[in-house]
């Protein structure tokens, strides 16, 4: 309640008057949770609490889905545990556990008071109030609680076999294809990336917003690893966590168990829902033919791109690429804004070619490959122009073109 000064003036001329009782968090009932109380290296806790905090649903009407599960075991052990329900993550981090128990707090807080704390080790103590007392040099924290009891049971770890898989391989191709995956869904494409074997020992993992797609992959037993089914779809933020397990740890196993994924570290577990909309046959888009390409330096390719973009707008999005001999011509630009145009010297010699792309598309495709050198391949103005790594057959980029 915010004071005015008409009561400010009543109440220092009248100090009888009879001051309003408001409510405050410690009148609330508590919810109850056990005691307990550690310490840990600030840097530490700050690593696992990263961890978790993506996990956490900020939407849910679920409070509890907002908290991480604390559990400090007489192993000298500090569990963490977040859940949405679809994905679901638990790690352990060393800690000094005076009192064993368990209780959960907001992911969000716990987090951004521990990132705002300078000292080494921070001193966490559960109150017979309910209250999760945090401390660090002279700064104290009292966040409140929801019992642990309350908290969703969920299994991170029942996969009959797993398989171990180069992190930097799976982080590479998960990171070169991301960004084709959609946010939402929508009737033309599917939220999630989609693995499957390419023979035995290769999994291939594809994404499409139904408009560009990408596709990556590494050696992996994939045939052993999926099984039975075509192949799998992992939702985005199923993916985007793996890569945030892969930013602090290369060793990584993987395993399935009915419809959910399951990805290990030494540390970490992680168990993630699949999604069950199947995934379009995707290989029918993409060009079993060509009627000519080009090759030349991609990092001179995506700076012209970028000029172009500077005339381009939510509009005007599309670059046209003219090829002839010897010779690439870049056109963009909105008639309000103004155009621009560029001439990179390119070697080919063939028939004139002329398609018109989304400049973003193109410059995404482009930043996500790690050649020195791209190779632009088409068969017509109708299909989709595929942008390749020339000494790298494990990775495709295709986009689609615009009719304008």
């Amino acid at each position: 309640m915010v004071l005015t000064i008409r009561q400010a003036l009543i109440t220092m001329t009248n100090p009888y008057a009879e001051k309003k009782k408001t409510k405050n968090h410690h009148d609330l009932p508590a919810l109850g949770s056990d005691t307990m109380k550690w310490e840990i290296e600030r840097d530490a806790l700050l690593t696992a609490l990263t961890k978790v905090a993506g996990i956490t649903d900020k939407k849910s009407t679920m409070q509890v889905l907002s908290h991480v599960l604390l559990e400090a075991d007489e192993d000298q052990q500090l569990h963490l545990s977040a859940t949405d329900l679809d994905i679901s993550l638990k790690t352990q981090v060393d800690a000094q556990v005076t009192i064993p128990g368990r209780t959960t707090v907001s992911a969000r807080k716990f987090l951004d008071l521990v990132k705002e704390l300078r000292q080494e080790t921070i001193q966490c103590e559960l109150t017979d109030n309910d209250r999760l007392t945090v401390v660090g040099g002279r700064t104290r924290y009292k966040l409140s609680t929801i019992r642990a009891e309350d908290f969703p049971h969920f299994t991170v770890s029942v996969a009959r076999q797993s398989f171990d898989v180069e992190g930097g391989a799976l982080r590479r191709a998960l990171s070169r294809t991301i960004y084709t995956v959609p946010m939402d869904e929508d009737p033309l494409s599917i939220p999630g990336l989609y693995w499957h074997p390419v023979g035995e020992e290769l999994l291939r993992m594809v994404g499409s917003d139904g408009h560009r797609l990408a596709y990556d992959q590494i050696p992996f037993p994939a045939a052993r690893f999926i099984g039975d089914e075509a192949g799998i779809t992992i939702p985005r933020k199923g993916v985007q966590e793996i890569l945030r397990l892969l930013e602090k740890s290369h060793e990584i196993s993987l395993g399935l168990h009915e419809n959910r994924l399951f990805a290990q570290t030494p540390n970490t577990h992680l168990s993630i829902q699949l999604l069950e909309e199947e995934f379009p046959q995707y290989d029918l888009i993409i060009p079993d033919a060509e009627s000519g390409h080009l090759e030349m330096d991609r990092e001179i390719l995506i700076g012209a791109l970028k000029r172009m973009a500077v005339v381009t707008d939510q509009s005007w999005v599309f670059v046209r690429m003219t090829v002839s001999d010897r010779l690439l011509v870049l056109e963009a630009g909105n008639p309000e804004l103004g155009t621009a145009q560029e001439e990179l010297p390119v070697d080919y010699l063939g028939d004139g070619f002329s398609v018109a792309y989304n400049i973003r598309y193109v410059i995404e495709a482009l930043q996500n490959m790690q050649s020195e050198r791209v190779r632009f391949q088409w068969l017509d103005e109708y299909h989709g122009g595929m942008f390749l790594e020339p000494d790298n057959p494990d990775h495709l980029a295709l986009v689609m073109p615009m009719m304008v």
